[in-house]
């Protein structure tokens, strides 16, 4: 990997290497002087801990059963610095979190969303609801509504694209096209519309948004 500094020309070359937990200086914690305190050791699915230099004896074996404060069990020898929570079964073993973020709750989110939002879209929904067969077929109506649209631009009986909320502008340091949020005053376009959408109660209609989802209560 590349990590390059557009003003300056300066320039980090990453490789990234497969390595143990046994790698000389691996996971190690030093204090302001220099001097390792603590070796680390851990999963990225299961725990992390770490054992002060000097205590304890052999290896800090990463699964090594380790208990909170809390716990009658609780040793000073060990730290646990993270363990993951058990988790409720969910399809594609998706986080709590996770699932949270296409949430979308009828009376305080749903009515204040632009037309537009992946999150109003009927086959995702039904996905995420476990229902695939009613998502394949919503998808394919879906995609029949996109070509549509994409004909009708086409043959000039539907005016052509143009972003809403994004205008192409050139990277000062780069010299590259990027896209960046259309501002109105010191606020982001978008968040005025949402605001006024709001501010009316909700399920108002978008300034110069065209829906894009086919109509489904999934």
């Amino acid at each position: 990997m590349i990590v390059r500094n557009h003003r300056t020309g300066n320039q980090c070359v990453l490789t990234f290497k497969p390595r143990g937990w046994r790698g000389k200086d691996a996971y190690e914690i030093s204090d302001a002087d220099g001097e390792v305190t603590h070796k680390v050791a851990g999963q990225w699915n299961s725990q992390l801990i770490c054992r002060a230099v000097g205590t304890g004896s052999g290896f800090l074996h990463p699964d090594a059963t380790v208990s909170g404060p809390s716990s009658p069990n609780y040793t000073t020898e060990y730290i646990l610095l993270w363990c993951n929570s058990e988790k409720p079964t969910t399809p594609f073993n998706l986080t709590p979190f996770a699932i949270t973020l296409n949430d979308c709750p009828d009376e305080t989110l749903r009515p204040y969303l632009c037309p537009t939002d992946c999150r109003l879209r009927p086959d995702q929904r039904a996905f995420e609801m476990g229902k695939y067969e009613l998502a394949n077929g919503l998808k394919m109506q879906q995609e029949e509504q996109q070509q549509a649209t994409q004909r009708a631009r086409e043959e000039g009986h539907a005016l052509p694209h143009r972003p809403r909320w994004f205008r192409a502008e050139t990277d000062g340091d780069t010299g590259e096209r990027v896209w960046a949020p259309s501002r109105a005053g010191d606020m982001l376009e978008y968040w005025v519309e949402r605001e006024r959408v709001q501010e009316k109660g909700g399920r108002q209609p978008w300034k110069d948004v065209e829906p894009i989802f086919i109509v489904d209560d999934v």
